[in-house]
């Protein structure tokens, strides 16, 4: 089964950000199948080019790398302004001792080394869909990926690449109206008192949340003294009162909450 040249892609480049159009052409392209197939979303940002040819020649350099790197499990990508939209199929049988996973991270490590030869000022995010099989699912796939890059930006600032296999809660949080997290009086306390003090009780809360209320652990993970762990907890059990840790009822809804807030309104 052959592979779909790189060049192709750039006949439907004219059109644009119209996902249904594009979807049509892809659907009709007949792509091969593999036993895992992906979407990706590259998304570049250069901060303070010297001018914009470099800023083009960095993107250039960039395009040709993956076309490079995933040249035998290529499928289709696409220029999108600060993005690359990437369909790939992973042969098992190809790469017996390497997942699709180790195999993604390794090409956007070396990706980001070619990128720091040229400049240090950028940021690289990809969110990677879920695996599609039989019969593709383009529309689908893009989604995917294009939320996994989203809320990979927002939450895991560390990372470069994103799995929409990862996002757990974060994939159903991306439909919560901003106005209803507000409206719980107790996590309104506190997110207006973190703006107005420039503090950030609602992370420790949810660290602490996260490791099921060890003050231990989220003095751990928080890099902090478990004293002010317990300082915080008492700050804001001032501002939300005693239910919000303590009634396991609502510590879930708060968690929630939690991390609703991380996604939407930080």
């Amino acid at each position: 089964m052959g592979e779909i040249p790189f060049e192709q892609s750039y006949a439907i480049k004219d059109l644009g950000n119209e996902l249904e159009k594009l979807m049509r052409k892809i659907n009709g392209l007949n792509l091969p199948l593999y036993d895992e197939n992906f979407a990706l979303i590259c998304e570049l940002q250069i901060d303070m080019p010297q001018n914009k040819h470099e800023e083009e020649f960095i993107k250039r350099k960039t395009k040709d790398f993956l076309r490079n790197a995933l040249d035998t499990h290529f499928l289709f990508a696409l220029p999108k302004t600060d993005e690359i939209l990437l369909f790939l199929g992973f042969d098992r049988n190809r790469y017996e001792n390497r997942t699709y996973r180790n195999m993604l991270r390794e090409v956007f490590c070396k990706l980001q080394r070619e990128i720091r030869t040229l400049t240090s000022h950028f940021k690289l995010v990809v969110g990677v869909s879920s695996s599609i099989k039989g019969e593709l699912s383009f529309k689908k796939a893009y989604t995917e990926a294009y939320v996994a890059k989203e809320v990979g930006k927002r939450i895991y600032k560390e990372e470069t690449l994103t799995f929409y296999d990862d996002l757990g809660i974060y994939k159903f949080l991306r439909f919560v109206d901003r106005e209803d997290i507000l409206k719980d009086e107790s996590i309104r306390c506190i997110y207006e008192y973190d703006k107005k003090h420039n503090t950030n009780l609602l992370e420790t809360l949810e660290v602490f949340m996260d490791n099921n209320g060890s003050i231990k652990k989220t003095a751990e993970k928080t890099f902090m003294h478990p004293n002010t762990i317990k300082y915080r907890l008492n700050k804001i059990k001032e501002l939300a009162g005693e239910d919000i840790l303590k009634d396991e009822s609502k510590r879930f809804y708060y968690y929630i909450l939690t991390k609703a807030i991380r996604l939407i309104l930080d």
